[in-house]
């Protein structure tokens, strides 16, 4: 795919990019307008615009990228074979969509049609599923439902969690971008949409430790949203557990326990957790000792959900 316009909003579509940009340049890219964020509410750019700077590439910003406005511009710029979009985060319109010389694709970090929508990376880690994978696929108006040109699998590790499946996606679909063969006419094939499942955004609802799990559910609640950090409240201290593992400790639940090992133990319906990452509130990502040493965490210390702001 040597003639393409690069479409992307957020983290990923820059890790993406980074991974393929030194061999295929696109023509330019399209991302989001700056949004505001932060406690701070500042407005911050697109994660893409740091590397269109890097590469000399021009980047285009909407809020609205179906409008007439917005795409007559595109239509008055180079015209690419293809429309390349990794999380973008917008439905587009047959107008957009049929602007590339021959298609618009969409790289999707899920086992198409499993897992379509906002969240599959979270979503196939919070669910306890043992394999996912990368699906390329041409663009329609209808959610992650366009006919398939190739996807790959992959088997997931033993309670990966989010940020490293996030990885192991840029990865696999850089590489199956780079040598996929887009000059030659390529077969496609239809989804079937009664296999489909989906994958809602996350709810801030869902960043909050629940105990009354068992440790599995548990473990994977908060390794697939590592990214946001599970809140809760150990003791006196407000924390975000980042990654942890299930435990062979029988620890009553909504109590801490510290193992003869070290480890700092979280008790949950049926047994335990072990928790490997923590972010104290204000403070880095840290390792459980450092956290244990620094705070002075004793057996028997109390979780809850409480967590102020």
């Amino acid at each position: 795919m040597d003639s393409f316009v690069f479409i992307g909003n957020d983290n990923i579509s820059l890790q993406f990019l980074e991974k393929v940009i030194d061999k295929k340049k696109p023509y330019y890219i399209i991302t989001g307008e700056d949004r505001i964020s932060g406690r701070g509410r500042k407005l911050s750019p697109s994660p893409l615009v740091k590397i269109s700077e890097k590469y000399s590439i021009e980047i285009l910003k909407t809020s609205n990228p179906n409008s007439i406005e917005f795409i007559e511009i595109l239509k008055r710029k180079r015209i690419p074979e293809f429309f390349l979009l990794f999380s973008f985060g917008y439905i587009l319109k047959k107008e957009f969509l049929e602007i590339p010389k021959r298609m618009s694709v969409n790289i999707h970090p899920s086992l198409l049609p499993k897992y379509r929508g906002a969240a599959p990376i979270n979503r196939v880690i919070m669910d306890g599923e043992k394999k996912s994978g990368v699906t390329f696929f041409k663009m329609d108006e209808t959610l992650d439902g366009g006919d398939i040109i190739c996807q790959k699998s992959f088997e997931l590790k033993p309670y990966m969690d989010s940020l490293e499946l996030r990885e192991k996606m840029v990865d696999v679909a850089s590489d199956i971008f780079l040598n996929f063969d887009w000059n030659k006419p390529f077969q496609l094939s239809k989804q079937d949409d009664k296999l489909a499942t989906y994958a809602k955004k996350i709810k801030k609802k869902e960043l909050f430790i629940d105990l009354e799990k068992d440790p599995n559910e548990v473990v994977n609640h908060i390794n697939g949203l590592s990214e946001y950090g599970i809140k809760c409240r150990i003791g006196k201290y407000n924390v975000k557990i980042r990654k942890s593992v299930p435990s062979d400790y029988i620890v009553e639940k909504w109590n801490l326990k510290i193992s003869q090992k070290g480890e700092m133990l979280l008790g949950c319906s049926n047994g335990s957790i072990s928790v490997l990452k923590i972010q104290p509130e204000g403070k880095g990502i840290m390792d459980v000792k450092s956290f244990i040493n620094g705070y002075k965490i004793n057996t028997g210390e109390k979780i809850c959900v409480e967590y102020s702001e």
